[in-house]
């Protein structure tokens, strides 16, 4: 049995997104503290670790520890036509295996209801890299710096060194350089043990960035040579993180 209700939409909406940039089809799983999601998308290069607590909602009930499988994007879409001052309702009709959404307003109410998905059999492993250098830094400087990237490449390097952090890209378009000394307005925590350096896709750092900034100010960004970039962003509650694969030899 899972059911929860949420009277602002608009927060709960803009997580569903976050997720959904990344991950096509994934398997929640629940229990009366949790919301949890580990998948990856489907090319394997990204993933995203996301926890959301009970205390979210304005009503959650949960029992034993179930699993949800849909389409995010899917879910997305339902959730698309709530309007803000609705009032929700999300139940898990096992037995259907449906998802079922209620939306009330005074004396109207109307109900969507999504199949639920077969259990994905591919079990996630969560990361363990040992990084060498970390950034606490604001997430509007982060889409900064990777719309200015953006203009002239398909890629983006990312560097940490003692006191600096820098966001590159170069292309036949030309070339776009972002730099922080550790003193800067947005730079909240700099500490690098070794000097690291990798590259990375630029339209996935552009959608998680996009997507995730829009929940959270602050980014905490750990980084070692040639190896998956973590972006942690700080939420009001819950976790929101995401991993991603390098480039290389580009």
């Amino acid at each position: 049995m899972f059911e929860i209700e949420v009277s602002r939409i608009d927060p709960f909406r803009s997580l569903v997104k976050a997720l959904s940039v990344i991950v096509e089809e994934g398997t929640f799983t629940m229990n009366e503290a949790q919301i949890k999601l580990l998948a990856m998308d489907p090319s394997h290069v990204a993933m995203v670790d996301f926890e959301l607590p009970s205390e979210f909602f304005d009503s959650y009930q949960c029992e034993g520890e179930p699993k949800l499988s849909i389409n995010i994007k899917e879910f997305l879409r339902f959730l698309d036509r709530v309007d803000r001052d609705e009032q929700v309702r999300i139940v898990l009709n096992e037995e259907k295996a449906r998802l079922v959404i209620h939306c009330k307003r005074g004396g109207h109410s109307r109900r969507f209801e999504m199949p639920i998905l077969e259990p994905l059999d591919e079990e996630v492993p969560q990361p363990k890299i040992f990084f060498k250098g970390k950034v606490r830094i604001t997430s509007d400087a982060l889409r900064m710096a990777i719309r200015d990237a953006n203009l002239v490449s398909e890629h983006v390097k990312v560097e940490m060194e003692e006191g600096l952090l820098k966001i590159n890209a170069e292309g036949d378009m030309g070339s776009s350089f972002s730099e922080w000394l550790a003193d800067s307005d947005d730079v909240l925590e700099l500490k690098v043990d070794e000097d690291s350096n990798a590259t990375f896709t630029l339209s996935y750092l552009q959608d998680i960035a996009n997507a995730a900034g829009a929940n959270s100010e602050v980014v905490t960004i750990e980084l070692s040579t040639d190896m998956p970039i973590k972006m942690d962003f700080e939420i009001p509650m819950g976790r929101l993180v995401y991993y991603l694969a390098p480039c290389i030899g580009v």
